[in-house]
């Protein structure tokens, strides 16, 4: 058996080369912040005419997707690959008798925050993306875009909605220790929403979806507490294997992290094999529907069609034959391993051979499967 962690997680390993940059992680807030500006007082002027309200609201803001997350990955190829910040933008309304639908009009909302950054991109020199069902897009460089989505937060709850800042520590898993504490002074991080009830998204149609974005964030917090960092870089393996193998589309990021999670064992200082054991499940988990009762029971999360299903699942097969050969099949040579590797993650993954090391005796044994054993025949017998 080999093992072959360091060609994912060293100094200079696949991991390593997935992590945003300093100057692109301040390129993305800087612009962040600079529509989070344009929408207060834009949205404050629009509230009481295009919106309706009966007062002046001054919205609140949070990161959302990978940002909070921590688990955006370089993208592998760009263009048209490129890296996002979701960013959700919040006001208070209120809530029809049945608590079900927001008063504020969600076409009217959707297209005041659309105009208001169109004006925004004209000034700055950003393009408009194509129109998304769900968010405003906005390219603010020719590698990365932020995805504005529109949620109403009933009025006793929108209280509770904040940006908050995050002191270095909390990101140094990721970093260097040597990084100023000013570089993270504007991150907003997760939120206990966890009881949070009747948010609401907006959608371009006009129509209000309730929203299940903070109760995935509260999900997968309460994961990686539970199970450490090990489980956010195996799902950073995987969004970096998606990315190398579909230019565009394939996999959501969220069905990729809900697979991980369910499928996950910690393997402490051995990412191969944990990544090697969830993908063993990734392919028939990316054919079928993809739940979590921790989150919302029923609810399925693979909105592939059934082709797109198929590709991926033949796909996701590939990845998990090749992880599993470059453990067990000793006899091909080390440079075939390290090329197989490269086949699913391309060139991030390291050309060094000398990082494929023997696997320990006491491993192996730890992981042959226990096998039942006969009890031998036994004959009476008499003393005397």
């Amino acid at each position: 058996m080999r093992k072959f962690h360091k060609l994912l997680h060293s100094d200079g390993a696949l991991y390593e080369k997935l992590l945003p940059t300093n100057e692109q992680e301040k390129a993305l807030r800087e612009a962040k912040n600079t529509i989070k500006q344009a929408l207060i007082t834009g949205i404050k002027h629009a509230a009481t005419r295009e919106l309706r309200m009966e007062k002046e609201v001054e919205p609140r803001f949070r990161t959302q997707g990978s940002w909070a997350y921590v688990a955006c990955v370089q993208p592998a190829r760009q263009p048209p690959q490129e890296m996002d910040w979701d960013y959700g933008v919040y006001l208070p309304v209120t809530m029809m008798e049945d608590k079900a639908t927001p008063k504020v009009a969600a076409k009217a909302y959707f297209d005041v925050v659309e105009g208001l950054l169109t004006q925004l991109a004209k000034r700055e020199g950003w393009t408009m993306g194509k129109p998304k069902d769900r968010c405003v897009r906005v390219h603010v460089a020719n590698w990365a875009h932020v995805d504005v989505a529109l949620y109403a937060a009933p009025e006793d709850e929108f209280a509770k909605v904040n940006d908050r800042l995050v002191e270095a520590k909390a990101y140094t898993a990721d970093h260097a220790a040597s990084v100023s504490l000013e570089r993270y002074a504007e991150i907003e991080v997760e939120q206990s929403w966890d009881d949070f009830e009747g948010m609401m998204l907006a959608k371009r149609d006009g129509e209000w979806e309730h929203s299940d974005a903070e109760k995935i964030a509260g999900w997968f917090r309460f994961q990686k507490e539970t199970h450490g960092d090990q489980l956010q870089r195996t799902w950073r393996y995987m969004k970096a294997w998606r990315d190398q193998q579909w230019a565009e589309g394939g996999p959501s990021s969220v069905c990729l992290m809900l697979v991980a999670t369910q499928h996950y064992e910690k393997h402490f200082g051995r990412d191969d094999l944990a990544l090697i054991h969830i993908s063993k499940h990734l392919p028939h988990a990316l054919a079928h529907d993809i739940t979590e009762d921790g989150i919302d029971p029923g609810h399925n999360f693979n909105r592939m069609t059934a082709d797109e299903r198929e590709d991926a699942r033949k796909r996701a097969q590939i990845f998990a034959d090749e992880l599993t050969k470059a453990r067990t099949n000793v006899v091909q040579p080390k440079s075939a391993v390290v090329t197989g590797l490269r086949a699913l993650w391309g060139n991030r993954v390291p050309d060094r051979e000398q990082d494929l090391e023997p696997e320990s005796p006491a491993q192996q044994v730890r992981d042959t499967p226990a096998r039942t054993v006969v009890a031998p025949a036994v004959t009476s017998s008499y003393a005397g």
